[in-house]
């Protein structure tokens, strides 16, 4: 039956949790990436169409944007320089942008291509176990494995922005408060080789800052971090964006594809 009535889109921070699978990322990536950013003392602006975090940083994958409700293309060139607004005039690097939803073409205002990297699911369930020899997985808790988290990151992600390498980068000590995430290193033979990171939801928990040495790769290493963070709170299911290199590993722990994110970087 046709009706006035304002109906449900299934889009939006107004929509009921658990109403789908790509609103509950989106407003989990937007609540989440706000809280680290408030964790470390970043500049933050929240509203029900965008959430940015301003960190200062140098890496894009510091002063991150999440838009949180499909935007129709009339009205992007006033979030366009509303996030200008915010990032301009002050130091760092560019921000990063994420959309479950599509969006116009944002060059002419002074954003760059990063890509649509497939956003993917798997259920709650256990992962067989694939023991390394020499490796083991600790929770970041403290100020050293907090640094041993974030050298491993920078140059086994790697991020060249963030490079040289200065502890306190990126994940400071006050930044291990920020509710709901949790973090951990991997060691081979008691080297930091490895990091994970997961936000842990109501619905869902999101797999965060996969990266493994170079040295290291090829010995499953990235699965075994993955399938740590995967199973933070075993009893929900995991959801994360991959890169299209490292989809199959994700395949291989049970993850499925949804469908593609849209990502831009922002210059100041």
């Amino acid at each position: 039956m046709e009706t006035d009535e304002a109906l449900e889109t299934g889009a939006g921070a107004a929509t009921p949790p658990g109403d789908n699978l790509c609103n509950d990322y989106a407003q989990g990536i937007a609540e989440g990436f706000c809280a680290l950013a408030e964790a470390r003392g970043d500049r933050i602006d929240v509203d029900e169409t965008a959430a940015m975090g301003d960190g200062g940083s140098a890496s894009l994958f510091g002063n991150v944007v999440v838009i949180r409700r499909p935007v129709d293309e009339s009205a992007w060139p006033a979030l366009a320089s509303r996030m200008h607004a915010f990032y301009g005039g002050r130091p760092g690097g560019s921000f990063l942008v994420f959309s479950a939803w599509p969006t116009p073409d944002l060059r002419p205002f002074d954003f760059g291509r990063v890509g649509h990297p497939p956003l993917m699911f798997r259920p709650a369930g256990p992962v067989h176990d694939e023991p390394i020899d020499g490796f083991e997985i600790r929770p970041v808790a403290d100020t050293a494995s907090a640094r041993d988290w974030e050298d491993v990151l920078v140059h086994g992600y790697p991020e060249p922005a963030l490079q040289p390498f200065e502890a306190g980068c990126f994940l400071p000590a006050r930044a291990l408060a920020a509710p709901r995430w949790r973090h951990w290193v991997g060691y081979l033979s008691g080297e930091p080789v490895g990091t994970a990171s997961a936000i842990v939801g109501d619905h869902h928990v999101d797999v965060e800052f996969i990266s493994t040495l170079e040295p290291a790769r090829g010995r499953g290493i990235g699965r075994a971090l993955t399938a740590t963070a995967a199973l933070a709170a075993p009893e929900l299911p995991a959801m994360l964006i991959s890169s299209d290199a490292g989809r199959t590993v994700y395949e291989r722990l049970g993850f499925i594809p949804l469908l593609r994110f849209t990502m831009w970087a922002g210059h100041r």
